[in-house]
This record gives C-alpha cells, structure tokens and sequence, in this order.
C-alpha cells in the first residue's frame, strides 16, 4: 500500500469507513494495519474489524455515517492524520431508527495503512436519554 499524500490518507479513511459500512469486511481489513490500535468511546479497544463489529452487533442493527469533513493532515513523525466528523444514522438493536448522533473518528495512516483509529460519538447519550424516556414512570398518573 503507497499513501504519498493527505488526499491519499483520506480516500482510504473513507474506503475503509464505507466499507465498513457495506460490511465488506475484507476490504475493510486490507485498510487496517497489522498491529493497529482501534479505540472505541468508553476505552473499548477492538483487536481488529470482526471485532469492531461483534462488538457493536449488541447495540445496532444497522450504523451508517453522514460525512461533514474529511480533513487530512501531516503527522509529525511521518504519516497522516485523517478526522472524519459528521453524524449517526441507523437502527438500534431493537429496529428503532435514529440519525443525528454526532460523531468524529480520528485516524493515523502511514503505508502501512491504518494504525490507529479513536472513536468519539454521542451514542452512549442518546441511548441513555431513549431508555429513559422509555422506562415506566414511578410517578402516579393523575
């Protein structure tokens, strides 16, 4: 793999998140460094893209991303940094739809492909907020 500039950083953030999407796994995987890290909101560190989604597969049925910016950097030490920010959209476990749940994934690419990936998203909130407007009120009805 030859990633010679930030244009290049960012197709391939892009390809691996819409391959990701797609659940085209394998064409996902060949985006990933060996010994990449992936960081996921809470800390959650997924040892490669099966991972990634058994790991979710408790949460949603379906996640997809609208893009706002791709935006590709120099690193310092040599390789790119890629932020990919926008929002949520999709249907939690239980088939409820959602969209608009902010997210921004941070990527470090060098020729090896991708060798860190950190995730931030407002999820965890909105599943919060949801289950509790979900939950049976303690409060008498009058």
């Amino acid at each position: 793999m030859s990633v010679r500039t930030r244009d290049e950083a960012a197709a391939l953030a892009r390809r691996y998140l819409d391959a990701m999407e797609r659940r085209a796994l394998d064409e996902a995987a060949r985006c990933v460094a060996a010994d990449a890290v992936l960081t996921f909101p809470g800390g959650h560190r997924r040892a490669g893209v099966a991972d990634i989604v058994s790991g979710s597969g408790a949460r949603y049925q379906f996640v997809g991303k609208h893009f706002e910016a791709v935006e590709a950097y120099d690193a310092p030490a040599g390789g790119f940094v890629v932020y990919c920010r926008g929002t949520l959209h999709g249907r939690w476990i239980d088939g409820a739809p959602f969209e608009g749940i902010r997210f921004v994934d941070r990527f470090e690419i060098d020729d090896n492909g991708i060798h860190r990936q950190d995730v931030w998203n407002d999820a965890a909130e909105h599943r919060l907020a949801r289950a509790a407007a979900l939950a049976p009120s303690s409060e008498p009805v009058r």
